[in-house]
């Protein structure tokens, strides 16, 4: 069983009459469990109802003394039958009534509606009826007028999809330039040794699995394996158990769903747990049994390290298998984005740098499936949707995204976007000073050498295109790169004269940026000689 183990100050701050029963120990009232299992005292101010969520309860003492008995009840209800978030939820909206009404009566429902934010006025008032309709269900009294005007209430469901339909540049899916981007950054950056093994793990699951942060914390250990090679590629599929997190009455760990990813991200989240689990052996002073390295959070932090060591070791077991030792969504969320700067990516829609979220690539995993052609059980399947309603906006939207990158190339903030990461050298000799017999570069289809590789290394990608985009690329500054983005722009008017598919026709608009950005860096450079 987990305990919930709250602050002394805290309790003493709020002036609550709990009195210790010997020493410096709490009386225990009223013990119940949360619907994540977690014990709390329905009689203290603060219920810890998870990992993450602390419900305080001190504002029930200011309702009318005939009704605090009843809320309370009512609000250990929902603590114990729907998740801590949606209490924690309730008892926010309980709070902002008694900002304009202490009284239960129909002027408190007035002064409640005027004093909700407008976009969120049906949110507010959608729990607030949740709330008090379970009070009458659960047989408590409340003024019959009270409750005849909250049944009365029209209230508008919550409006979905709004970052994906509008393709917000902040919110909404990332553009083709700025996830290709993302993808080609992080591989560079890890081959660079910028980003560690963590890093690289958790922006390629979330880009690769399209999950929500609540899902993803909740990997443990075991739920990551390489099974067979496949049968047509021979290669070893590395399969994560990913728990499902959303969905009334489910609880933590208690449902999953397969989801296969490919093995250069298999291999570096191995390497990631194995450091991992090596290092915390080494931080808590003894090596983990092989049940508590299964039972361990994929992606943990140090206090797990500081639990185990406070800790006997027939106690670890229990408490890894728990959800205590899980990072929260939040922080997560927080190395995901840290993770991301790293790669100092431009947006070409903000001329920012690029905004980073957990949901930002699931939403771009829907896009990206309803311009393929996938139809609203593939999406759904997909984003592990409970139904396909909220699928439909991916599929809505997806004939207005044919449009986007030719848009994006008319716009002036093109030029502030990180395509080209290379730079730019005087010409071939100062490219060898560099790299001593560093290839040429040409484009074949323009009669033309455009500059040098400053790798040694074996390359089998297509030049110059995958060149511009490529870190190791070193363009003369008085090549005709001019020609190469004519070539580009020509290629792309054949394709899309031809009608072929999106896809077909942007695949070279960011190596078309990149290029832009090498004439304008040249241009500037001339300048300033």
């Amino acid at each position: 069983m987990i305990k919930e183990n709250t602050p002394d100050s805290l309790l003493n701050n709020e002036n609550i009459t709990e009195q210790a029963s010997s020493g410096n120990e709490k009386v225990r009232h009223d013990i119940r469990e949360s619907f994540a299992k977690f014990e709390f005292d329905a009689e203290f101010s603060i219920w810890g109802l998870d990992s993450e969520t602390n419900v305080y309860t001190l504002f029930i003492h200011d309702f009318p003394i005939k009704h605090q008995s009843n809320i309370r009840k009512t609000l250990v209800h929902f603590a114990e039958h729907r998740s801590a978030k949606h209490t924690n939820a309730i008892a926010f909206v309980l709070k902002r009534y008694l900002e304009g009404h202490s009284e239960l009566c129909l002027q408190g429902l007035l002064n409640f509606k005027a004093n909700c934010p407008e976009r969120s006025v049906n949110e507010y008032c959608a729990r607030f009826r949740v709330f008090f309709k379970k009070m009458e269900y659960l047989g408590f009294k409340l003024p019959e007028k009270f409750i005849n005007e909250i049944n009365s209430w029209v209230i508008k469901g919550n409006d979905k999809g709004i970052p994906v339909l509008t393709q917000d540049p902040v919110s909404g899916p990332f553009s083709t330039l700025e996830f290709r981007a993302i993808k080609s950054g992080l591989d560079y950056k890890y081959a660079e040794g910028v980003l560690s093994d963590r890093e690289y793990s958790i922006v390629q699951i979330f880009a690769a699995t399209m999950r929500r942060p609540t899902n993803l914390k909740q990997l443990k250990v075991k739920d990551f394996a390489a099974s067979s090679k496949a049968l047509i590629t021979k290669q070893p599929i590395y399969l994560l158990n990913i728990p499902r997190a959303k969905g009334t009455g489910r609880k933590f760990r208690s449902q999953f769903k397969p989801y296969a990813v490919i093995e250069s991200i298999g291999l570096v989240l191995t390497q990631h747990i194995a450091k991992s689990l090596k290092q915390l052996s080494i931080d808590i002073g003894r090596k983990l049994t092989l049940d508590e390295s299964k039972e361990l959070p994929i992606f943990f932090d140090g206090s797990v390290t500081e639990n185990l060591k406070s800790l006997a070791p027939n106690e670890a077991l229990d408490f890894l298998k728990s959800e205590i030792p899980h990072m929260s969504g939040r922080n997560l969320t927080k190395e995901l984005v840290k993770a991301v700067r790293k790669l100092h990516i431009i947006s070409e829609r903000t001329g920012e740098l690029l905004y980073v979220d957990g949901y930002r690539f699931r939403y771009t995993g829907g896009t990206r499936a309803a311009e393929s052609g996938a139809g609203l059980v593939t999406i759904s399947e997909l984003l592990d949707h409970l139904d396909t309603q909220n699928a439909g906006i991916y599929i809505a939207n997806s004939p207005e995204i044919g449009l986007k990158i030719s848009q994006i190339m008319n716009n002036p903030m093109t030029r502030y976007a990180n395509a080209f990461q290379g730079k730019i050298v005087l010409d071939e000799d100062e490219a060898n000073e560099e790299t001593p017999g560093a290839t040429r570069i040409p484009c074949r289809e323009k009669g033309c050498d455009v500059g040098s590789c400053g790798s040694s290394a074996f390359c089998t990608d297509y030049a110059p295109v995958a060149c511009y985009l490529c870190t190791k690329f070193r363009p003369w500054r008085d090549a005709p790169h001019h020609l190469v983005l004519e070539w580009l722009l020509e290629e792309r008017e054949r394709l899309s004269n031809k009608h072929c598919d999106f896809k077909v026709v942007s695949i070279n608009d960011s190596a078309i940026l990149a290029a832009t950005q090498v004439i304008k860096q040249c241009e500037e450079e001339k300048q300033n000689v």
